[in-house]
């Protein structure tokens, strides 16, 4: 990407989450974020919320000890983030049991004195034997056939920069797509899955895996899935709502990202087998796969649930979203933009026709 920003390029996850001590329990980013559309006109000048949200919990895990790994990040946005001026980490100690151990994170942008752009909550725990270990069994290419029969996730198309109709247009004409740092994603196309069926019933699925080799720090590995957690976000309510082109504000809230299972299923890197068409045996590793649904818009409100899948089908995080989708200009909405969005309702299948 031109000055001055270059965020927007394929940078290993280890060296895009780096950051430097410069304090007691206080660090600097060094790396620049993704910015959604780089420098075209129609994108909004600010830094991909997954960064902010990855390494904060990064700063967290490098004042616990050995052994205690993350389980859950919450994170509240407050004020956009910069595209070229480095955040700063400030971590406050809460708790360092036996077992657990918590943390709070204030980011702010360096020389800005807005305030925190960003806080979360970023909880420890030390592993300990599964005695019971049990989820909802997920057959991916069973369950969404209609979208994934015969193709691997590298068939898919890279997540486009801005996932909204106007950047689909724009990237038909000229091929081009925003670089996105950090992790390799894909984006299903679900249009067959999701063809006849309401909104609410709709799925998206998105796969990624690292770029880079990442070093064995579960840790570090943990906040790479912190980071793909929030990729896409609030435009999948959108999209799935069929409304992609009519919000005139968007921005995300409270992000919360719960960790289960074994470690050994959240580790990137090559797979052991084939046995499904995530595996990779390559340097480049196996897959994950994010699965997002919504089921619910209201207030100027959405909320969007996501769960995360390791290639042996394990139940490996949950996250969800509470953000802002508004689709009026004012507080009260005119009667075209009614209009629009009763026209959109007017075309959604009825709930439970499949």
């Amino acid at each position: 990407m031109p000055p001055p920003h270059d965020g927007n390029q394929y940078t290993p996850f280890k060296d895009l989450i780096r950051v430097e001590r410069i304090g007691e329990d206080t660090y600097r980013s060094i790396a620049l974020p993704f910015s959604p559309g780089g420098q075209l006109p129609n994108a909004i000048a600010r830094s991909y919320g997954g960064h902010v949200y990855a390494q904060s919990a990064w700063a967290a895990c490098q004042t616990v000890d050995a052994g205690f790994l993350l389980y859950n990040v919450i994170g509240h946005f407050h004020l956009p983030g910069s595209r070229t001026t480095p955040f700063i980490y400030h971590v406050k100690r809460i708790r360092d049991g036996r077992s657990f151990a918590s943390r709070e994170v204030s980011v702010m942008i360096e020389g800005d004195t807005a305030g925190p752009v960003f806080t979360s909550t970023c909880s420890f725990k030390k592993t300990e034997p599964s005695i019971l270990d049990v989820q909802e069994p997920v057959d991916l290419w069973k369950v969404y056939g209609a979208s994934l029969r015969n193709k691997r996730p590298e068939d898919s198309e890279e997540v486009p920069g801005v996932d909204v109709p106007w950047y689909w247009k724009l990237r038909s004409e000229t091929g081009q797509n925003d670089e996105f740092p950090g992790l390799d994603m894909r984006k299903a196309d679900m249009t067959e899955y999701n063809r006849d069926r309401h909104p609410l019933e709709r799925k998206g699925l998105i796969f990624y895996r690292g770029v880079g080799h990442l070093p064995q720090d579960p840790n570090l590995h943990l906040c790479a899935h912190l980071y793909a957690s929030d990729r896409n976000s609030l435009y999948i309510v959108t999209n799935q709502l069929d409304v992609g082109d009519l919000y005139t504000q968007m921005s995300s809230l409270v992000h919360q990202t719960s960790f289960h299972g074994n470690i050994e299923n959240l580790m990137f890197g090559p797979s052991k087998s084939d046995d499904s068409q995530m595996d990779d045996s390559s340097e480049s590793g196996r897959w994950y796969c994010k699965e997002d649904t919504t089921l619910r818009v209201a207030n100027g409100r959405a909320m969007l649930h996501g769960r995360l899948f390791a290639s042996n089908g394990a139940h490996i995080a949950t996250a969800t979203q509470d953000g802002l989708i508004r689709f009026a200009k004012k507080p009260d909405p005119t009667p075209k933009e009614l209009a629009m969005i009763r026209e959109r309702e007017a075309r959604w299948p009825p709930r439970g026709k499949l």
